[in-house]
């Protein structure tokens, strides 16, 4: 299975609450600043424990880039490579330069879709044995697959989302490992549902509770996830040899994010070995 390398966030310095651009942004409900930046601080303490704080990279934020903390969400990041998009909100649309800047100087060979065209990032995008699984429908447009295909030269799996509450692939899709995945059939179509039935894998089919805890918006490592708290999903990967790491991000869930929106990672399959992060794109 892929893994992630290496992660890369970004502090919620200047996030808030004041604007709503998906369903569980509620302008009117509390929302902490303070409270936000200790869930963070937890967040990267525990990845640091386990990655390595060698393998964990910090983005300054940026004033009036209120949502960057989830850094993932304007680029796919593999082997080196990383495919830039737009943002289907204007906005959000000033962190792609911001975080396309950093990441380059990161020594990141870059591209960015067409223009026109709109592509969410990690978001949409999850590595799992050497594919890449596409979300696209509600936030990101179908043809990206094929700028998907160019840029990293793995194949892709596609997958439409159909309800406005899970417009990113991985708030309903989760890999667990090569032979088991997690997904919350409510997020898909009849046809897809039956394309993820169809995997040779192993599958766990989680809950409409556990979908709205952001039960798949978590982060693998190897046989450690890290996980929102409070999902019954846990109790049942723990028996499988799981370890999780349940961490409180309340905060970021009134935001329409969780775990692994707040962390953007750099994905190598087990033909990259290279230490560098600068092989020339393809195409």
């Amino acid at each position: 299975m892929a893994r992630a390398r290496e992660i890369f966030l970004c502090p919620p310095t200047h996030v808030e609450l004041t604007y709503s651009i998906n369903p569980w942004m509620d302008t009117s409900a509390p929302f902490s600043r303070d409270v936000a930046m200790k869930q963070w601080e937890g967040l990267v303490e525990a990845y640091s424990d386990v990655f390595g704080s060698r393998w964990v990279h910090v983005c300054p934020p940026q004033e009036g880039l209120t949502e960057v903390c989830f850094f993932g969400d304007s680029v796919f990041l593999c082997e080196g490579k990383a495919l830039f998009g737009e943002f289907r909100h204007p906005e959000r649309a000033a962190e792609r330069p911001y975080v396309q800047s950093f990441l380059e100087q990161q020594g990141f060979a870059s591209r960015n879709v067409p223009e026109g065209v709109t592509f969410e990032g990690a978001g949409e995008t999850v590595m799992w044995r050497d594919k890449i699984v596409f979300g696209f429908g509600k936030r990101s447009d179908e043809v990206v697959r094929h700028f998907l295909r160019q840029a990293f030269g793995h194949d892709t799996i596609d997958l439409e989302m159909e309800d406005e509450a899970f417009y990113h692939l991985d708030t309903a899709f989760l890999p667990l490992a090569d032979d088991l995945i997690a997904y919350y059939p409510g997020a898909f179509g009849p046809i897809d549902n039956a394309t993820i039935e169809s995997f040779d894998c192993d599958k766990i089919k989680i809950s409409e509770e556990d979908a709205h805890r952001f039960a798949c918006n978590a982060i693998v490592r190897d046989h450690v996830i890290f996980g929102t708290q409070g999902c019954d999903l846990w109790d049942e990967l723990r028996p499988l040899g799981f370890e999780v790491i349940e961490l409180d991000v309340s905060e970021f869930l009134k935001l329409g994010g969780g775990i692994k929106c707040l962390t953007l990672q750099h994905y190598v399959t087990g033909s990259w070995r290279s230490t560098t992060r600068r092989p020339a794109l393809e195409g």
